[in-house]
């Protein structure tokens, strides 16, 4: 019986792997249905705890056969019902701010001076993004002076202005 206990829990285990590579979550069909697969995160719970309370149980317990396997079943339940409350309630949780800060969406893009960024002033870069070739007004985040044609590298976009950095300085710190 310990190796049947051990093959669940491995089991368990293994089905547990897949489930933090995957997630439990689910396409939304209907706005107030639950964004998470019940089923996945109570049945790992139970092949768990399933198999760790039986081995234990079977290995140190003085309970006999079927009175392990009940006991094991008892707990392996609780403890699935108490796993997929939490889960539910942390697929409920909204985040208090949007995680796509619309100041960061171009964070990383290189784009190039387009006409020079004087210290302390403002220029303006141009880039390619989805939209297609844009110029867009620009300042340096160290208020450094920026030639045109210098490759910079995007920092944050506020009230549409671009802070940026010359991709020399940004490629050294890789």
């Amino acid at each position: 019986m310990l190796y049947l206990y051990l093959v669940v829990f491995i089991a368990g285990l293994l089905l547990a792997v897949r489930l933090m590579f995957f997630g439990a979550e689910r396409r939304r069909r209907r706005p107030d249905a639950i964004p998470l697969r019940r089923s996945e995160p109570a049945g790992v719970a139970f092949l768990v705890m399933f198999g760790l309370s039986g081995y234990l149980l079977a290995r140190y317990g003085t309970l006999g056969l079927g009175e392990g396997l009940i006991a094991a079943s008892v707990l392996a339940a609780a403890w699935a019902v108490i796993v997929a409350r939490v889960a539910i309630a942390m697929a409920r949780v909204t985040p208090e701010h949007d995680p796509d800060d619309p100041r960061f969406v171009l964070q990383g893009h290189v784009a190039t001076v387009s006409s020079p960024i004087p210290a302390g002033g403002a220029g303006s870069i141009a880039l390619i993004d989805a939209s297609g070739s844009r110029t867009c007004p620009a300042r340096s985040i160290d208020d450094a002076p920026l030639d045109a044609g210098v490759e910079v590298c995007i920092e944050r976009v506020e009230h549409g202005v671009a802070y940026v950095e010359a991709w020399s300085v940004v490629e050294s710190r890789l």
